[in-house]
């Protein structure tokens, strides 16, 4: 007798030989494209879901504005450095100036190639508490922010320090991750990688006990800019 595990099986595969998976459609489905009217709506949505994922929303008109914000974060951190994206990528002219204005260095991170180098320059970078990027788009409906990886945009920034400003243009909010790529396909081959973060890094074991910051920041920042 067969046993039933091998019963289970045999049928499974039987199953998948005459499967036939279903037609698809030939785009993705997109919500109507948002009036200017109906901006603020947009912005309402995205903030209130990157609140319900435990992220933080401050709002700025200028590069001293963010300054302050970033300042202030910082000081809640202990933070007195920090790893960013470069000047021209953040989106927000005569930032890393202000920021050296209020005491706080920027830390370079431009790693070599060479795996012995790389090696020895890493475990330094883990020291610093905050990074600092630009976006290059956000999600409405996930309160998600995009990051594309790049010359002068790299991915520790993002990643490595526990606490993660993002600099947002309310302009680049899409109301939904579908809408996004149909209007800016390019940005799946701008980079080396595409990055859709939604809140602080979150793990859950097998028993569902939540844990923050297990496998990236456990705090994130988006400064909503014009």
């Amino acid at each position: 007798m067969t046993p039933p595990k091998d019963q289970v099986l045999g049928a499974i595969r039987h199953s998948l030989r005459r499967a036939v998976l279903p037609g698809a459609e030939a785009t993705p489905p997109r919500t109507a494209r948002v009036a200017p009217a109906d901006r603020p709506a947009l912005l309402r949505q995205f903030e209130q879901a990157l609140v319900a994922l435990t992220g933080h929303v401050h709002h700025a008109a200028s590069a001293g504005e963010a300054a302050d914000i970033i300042a202030a974060v910082a000081a809640e951190h202990g933070a007195r450095t920090f790893l960013s994206w470069d000047g021209g990528e953040l989106g927000c002219d005569g930032l890393l100036e202000a920021l050296a204005s209020r005491h706080l260095t920027r830390v370079a991170y431009d790693l070599a190639f060479d795996a012995a180098q790389r090696a020895g320059a890493v475990p330094g970078l883990g020291d610093v508490i905050l990074g600092l990027t630009g976006s290059d788009a956000a999600i409405a409906d996930a309160g998600a922010i995009v990051l594309v990886s790049g010359p002068g945009r790299g991915r520790l920034a993002s990643l490595l320090p526990p606490v993660h400003v993002a600099l947002v243009s309310a302009s680049r909010i899409h109301p939904t991750l579908p809408d996004l790529l149909a209007d800016h396909p390019e940005l799946v081959a701008r980079g080396a990688n595409l990055v859709v973060i939604a809140g602080p890094s979150r793990t859950a074991d097998i028993e569902m006990t939540l844990t923050h910051g297990v496998h990236g920041p456990k705090h994130l920042h988006v400064i909503l800019m014009p």
